[in-house]
């Protein structure tokens, strides 16, 4: 994961319904991934328990599930965008919500 090659805290945020595997799968892929509960570079958390906190990284995962997950989806995603204090990546393979359309 290139975001490591920064010294800053990694916070990696899916779909309530996508986070149960996320931790398990950077685990699985050799990235040192603590629970949100403990201190740690690497957490990954539901887009539901986003609010308030704030990470130095953030990458935010599949932002049209963070949508269609709850009717009030594109505040969440709001919610989930502005947690970064410095740096913000956006991994997709959908199409972006049309919010975020024009964005690059």
């Amino acid at each position: 994961m290139e975001a490591l090659r920064y010294d800053q805290s990694i916070n990696v945020i899916i779909a309530d319904m996508g986070a149960d595997g996320l931790a398990e799968a950077l685990r699985d892929a050799g990235l040192p991934v603590a629970d949100i509960e403990i201190d740690g570079r690497v957490t990954a958390l539901p887009a539901s328990l986003a609010k308030g906190l704030e990470h130095d990284h953030v990458i935010a995962v599949e932002p049209a599930d963070i949508v269609a997950a709850e009717a009030r989806g594109l505040n969440r995603l709001f919610v989930v965008l502005t947690r970064a204090v410095s740096r913000l990546e956006v991994l997709h393979a959908q199409p972006l919500p049309t919010p975020l359309d024009k964005v690059s």
